[in-house]
């Protein structure tokens, strides 16, 4: 088993966060080099040098930061699972997520005197006053010279037998089978938000066929309007003059392609191009 967010937090806040090294008999008092330690050496969050074989030795003078502290609590953290669990194995005990929560945050404080076998046996018979009676003797010969000691043992009773008020922890659900059930129906593939069934959901294509039919009748009204038609004599008494007469153009005269950055643009453009060459072919006749 591995400790819960939740009790990692309450462990946090009762290790009062120091962040140079001091005596834990007493707290206040700033270490000088060479001090005799009355209690023990702590730094953090309650890190101490009997919480990990493979830790460097606390010394006096030795600081470390707020995140470097709690990284260091976090292995202890570890450490002491590892610990809870061996024990629990050894005496054949199975735990709730509460009581090894509650065993840890124990054990960080005093590992020794929480792993006598008459405290074991008395969980593993579930008798709850006999695990209180030997819990309060775990911290009998301690609790005059740290008082503080009682109210963290009153906590850790509380979070062992589950009266401990901690916050809920909503669990991420990893397969959706597994979600509960709130009647809602899943929706299909290729399903789009906003879209309702039945209606389209590609990309929606613009009808263009009204718009191609009118240029089409535009340009053929306007080729037709200008067919070879050469002037009768009444039209040439009514007007005073001959055809037109027309110069055929040079290349200076022909403009080169204009290439747009759209299909849309382009076609307009190819349009109006087809018009005016359709206008200026009909003045040519």
């Amino acid at each position: 088993m591995e400790v819960s967010p939740p009790a990692i937090e309450i462990i946090q806040t009762e290790e009062v966060f120091k962040d140079k090294a001091y005596d834990d008999a007493r707290p206040d008092y700033v270490l000088q080099p060479g001090d005799k330690i009355i209690g023990t050496l702590t730094i953090g969050y309650g890190h101490t040098n009997s919480a990990r074989e493979d830790d460097e030795q606390i010394n006096i003078g030795d600081t470390v930061t707020e995140e470097e502290a709690l990284e260091i609590l976090t292995l202890d953290i570890a450490e002491f699972g590892k610990y809870v669990n061996n024990r629990a194995n050894n005496f054949n005990v199975d735990l709730t997520q509460s009581q090894f929560d509650a065993l840890v945050m124990a054990s960080m404080n005093r590992d020794k005197k929480m792993s006598g076998g008459p405290l074991w046996r008395a969980i593993k018979s579930g008798d709850e006053e006999k695990i209180r009676e030997l819990w309060n003797k775990t911290i009998a010969a301690s609790v005059k010279a740290f008082p503080g000691l009682e109210d963290r043992k009153n906590e850790e009773l509380d979070m062992f037998f589950g009266t401990y008020n901690t916050p809920n922890i909503v669990e991420e659900v990893v397969d959706k089978d597994d979600a509960p059930d709130r009647g809602i129906p899943e929706p299909e593939d290729g399903f789009v938000p906003g879209v309702k069934v039945g209606e389209l959901t590609d990309e929606p294509v613009e009808d263009t066929s009204k718009q191609n039919m009118v240029w089409t009748k535009l340009f053929d009204d306007l080729s037709n309007a200008f067919i070879d038609n050469p002037r009768t004599r009444r039209e040439r008494e009514l007007f005073g003059r001959t055809s037109i007469r027309y110069n055929p153009p040079t290349d200076k005269d022909i403009s080169e392609k204009i290439v747009y950055d759209s299909e849309e643009k382009q076609i307009i453009s190819d349009n109006y191009t087809r018009l005016l060459k359709a206008i200026s072919q009909g003045f040519m006749r």
